[in-house]
């Protein structure tokens, strides 16, 4: 034979393998990723499994996470009085930071933005009225509250899970794309090796491509965990029983990791700079007005709305105040909403410098992304104010 001819059958041989591994991995993780983009019957036996055992548990996808949210919210509001309304930077408010009688959960949803929190208040005062106490999160630092559309509308009804995944369904190009990432191949390598290695392995491997729900597992904390994810299984990464995230598997900023955020937070380019100045600070006026007549109704039934500017990352606000190009923007955005709070009756927690609360670098996982223990030292400061009826400088305002 021909060295020629050698080269190219070798070469066709190994390209022809490459493409049947290739092919492999495509479709097990297209199997796998039907899953992981979110499916109603998948979201149903996490719920299940949640109330039963009150542990933690993961139902994809991570950007639409509304549909889990609101089954949960259905079955828990005949324990509960009390919801956390925003996005992932209020994820870190466990029922434990309210006083006793805020029979909390955390209904905070990824991604999510002012307009359409502004409409799951609404829905929530017209519709459950066991809810009394309410803690809305008012995101400036990722630009939610400049948002430029109307207030949206949202379903929370216990069966909106059965229609969000046909609403939201994803094309097969981003199915592909997802299946072919790094962290779907890497999952699907330690999915491989881990049935490799126990002591049944198809039936191992049927289980994980087959089955919605991994097994039960035990956290660092003890609490029961089970994910209905495979990128996430075994971490003990995902929702308590009370909404709230784990964070379990983050990592947590240095003092020098926390300054150099900052310093890059004023950059011209940086998110935090371009969201900050797009309406040059001025808040969206009719998410506040329909925040406002929400509240009222609230109000006018005894029951109560907070309102939280989420914590920051140790120096992030100081170094955007300290900065004459963003300064104008931020003060703007700060002298708005308290103008509000005082004209409504309302009640803001501004929590930005989050080292005046005492907290530490050390209890975030990125700039706007708190820990519950920085949480803790902010409400537990309100409340014990709030009942001492003093107003602690600095932290927050608050209007009678």
């Amino acid at each position: 034979m021909e060295p020629a001819a050698g080269m190219r059958r070798y070469l066709a041989v190994l390209l022809g393998l490459c493409g049947v591994v290739l092919a492999t991995v495509l479709t097990l993780n297209l199997i796998i990723g039907a899953r992981a983009l979110g499916s109603a019957e998948g979201t149903r036996q996490a719920s299940v499994w949640q109330e039963q055992s009150r542990g933690v548990t993961y139902a994809p996808p991570a950007g639409n996470t509304r549909p889990f949210k609101a089954l949960r919210l259905a079955d828990r509001l005949p324990s509960i009085n009390a919801v956390v309304l925003g996005s992932s930077t209020v994820m870190g408010l466990t029922e434990a930071l309210f006083p006793p009688e805020w029979r909390t959960y955390n209904m905070a949803v990824t991604g999510n933005v002012t307009g359409v929190i502004a409409a799951e208040a609404d829905y929530i005062e017209r519709r459950f009225s066991s809810v009394r106490h309410v803690l809305v999160g008012l995101d400036w630092s990722v630009g939610n509250i400049y948002g430029t559309g109307g207030v949206g509308q949202v379903d929370l009804a216990a069966d909106f899970y059965t229609r969000a995944y046909d609403i939201n369904e994803v094309p097969l190009i981003k199915r592909i794309e997802d299946a072919l990432s790094w962290p779907r191949v890497a999952s699907l390598g330690s999915v491989m090796s881990g049935a490799l290695k126990s002591d049944a392995p198809m039936a191992a491997l049927h289980g994980a491509l087959a089955d919605f729900g991994g097994r039960e597992y035990r956290c660092p904390d003890n609490a029961v965990a089970r994910d209905f994810d495979l990128i996430n299984r075994g971490l003990c990464r995902g929702y308590r029983y009370d909404g709230s995230w784990t964070f379990a598997n983050d990592s947590r900023l240095s003092p020098a990791q926390a300054a150099t955020l900052s310093a890059a937070a004023v950059a011209p380019s940086s998110k935090y700079t371009r969201l900050l100045c797009s309406t040059e600070g001025a808040p969206n006026a009719a998410y506040l007005d329909h925040l406002a007549a929400t509240a009222k109704r609230f109000k006018d039934k005894g029951g109560e709305m907070i309102f939280l500017l989420p914590p920051l990352a140790p120096g992030l606000e100081t170094a955007l105040m300290n900065n004459a190009r963003w300064k104008p923007c931020l003060e703007k955005t700060k002298a708005a909403l308290d103008a509000w709070a005082r004209k409504e009756g309302l009640t803001i927690i501004d929590a930005g410098a989050a080292e005046r609360a005492g907290c530490t670098s050390h209890e975030f996982a990125d700039e706007h992304h708190a820990y519950p223990e920085c949480n803790a030292r902010i409400l537990q400061k309100f409340f014990a104010e709030l009942k001492a009826a003093r107003v602690l400088a600095g932290l927050y305002v608050t209007t009678k």
